[in-house]
Formats: C-alpha cells, structure tokens, sequence
C-alpha cells in the first residue's frame, strides 16, 4: 500500500507518513512538496521551532543520503520551518494536526513564496544550500 502524502483523514495518516519518511522507506519520487510540509508540521507540532528544525534537518539529510540524492537545501528547509511555524501557531491552531495540514497544503502547495524573499541567484547558490542566508528581497516578517 503506497504512503498518503496529502488529504489526511486522521492523524494516524500522518504519524504513518512520518514513519515512513524517518524510516526512509517512501520513495523520493513519492515524497513530493506536501508530504515535506506534512512531515514538517509534525515536528512543529510536536517540538519548538528550533527543535523541530534540527530534527527535520537530520532526517531529510539521513532521508537523502539513505536513497542516494543530494538535494538538501539548508536555506529553504529553514525558510519553510519558520513559515510553517508562524502559520501554524496564529492562523490554523486549534484544530486537529491532520486538518492544519490539510488547510495549509491546500493553501500553499502553489504559491511560491520563497520567490518573495530571495532572488534567484541567491536561492540557488551553493552558500544557500549550504547554510542559512538571510532574504535578500524581503525580510521575514516572523
């Protein structure tokens, strides 16, 4: 049976998601966008900002060179955090995990709102891959 990575009915769903990403036995191929913010606001959920970054960092590093891919992004894991978590604790708060990833996903999955913040050279350069860079746009306003 192929992972749910999006339109949880439960939170069963998603800790099943979560296991199968920690256990790096879902597929890169299968571990698309919302199923990264899945697993994301899980940890947020669970854990303090900081905590829970270092927690999805380790395991998307772990996940990544497990399957062989080197497509870690320090920049934009911690830029997504951060997002997640001001999202997560003033707009979608008091309901069920599941149902904050579902609203968020469906609000986010399309916007792009890294494009906001960075320029293209500077997203896509190796010291962002490499380490947090600051927005070279727009500040965060969180």
């Amino acid at each position: 049976m192929e992972t749910k990575i999006r339109n949880f009915t439960s939170n069963e769903e998603v800790r099943e998601l979560v296991r199968a990403f920690e256990e790096a036995t879902i597929l890169p191929s299968q571990f698309h966008h919302c199923a990264h913010i899945a697993v994301a606001l899980t940890y947020l959920a669970e854990a303090p900002l900081d905590d829970a970054t270092v927690r999805m960092r380790q395991t998307l590093q772990k996940f990544t060179q497990r399957h062989g891919v080197n497509v870690y992004h320090e920049t934009v894991t911690r830029f997504w955090m951060k997002l997640l978590d001001h999202l997560a604790t003033t707009h979608y708060r008091d309901m069920p995990l599941w149902r904050r990833i579902n609203l968020i996903v469906e609000r986010w999955i399309a916007a792009d709102p890294i494009a906001a913040h960075y320029s293209r050279s500077v997203i896509s350069s190796h010291a962002a891959r490499e380490s947090w860079i600051a927005p070279d746009r727009l500040p965060l306003p969180f």
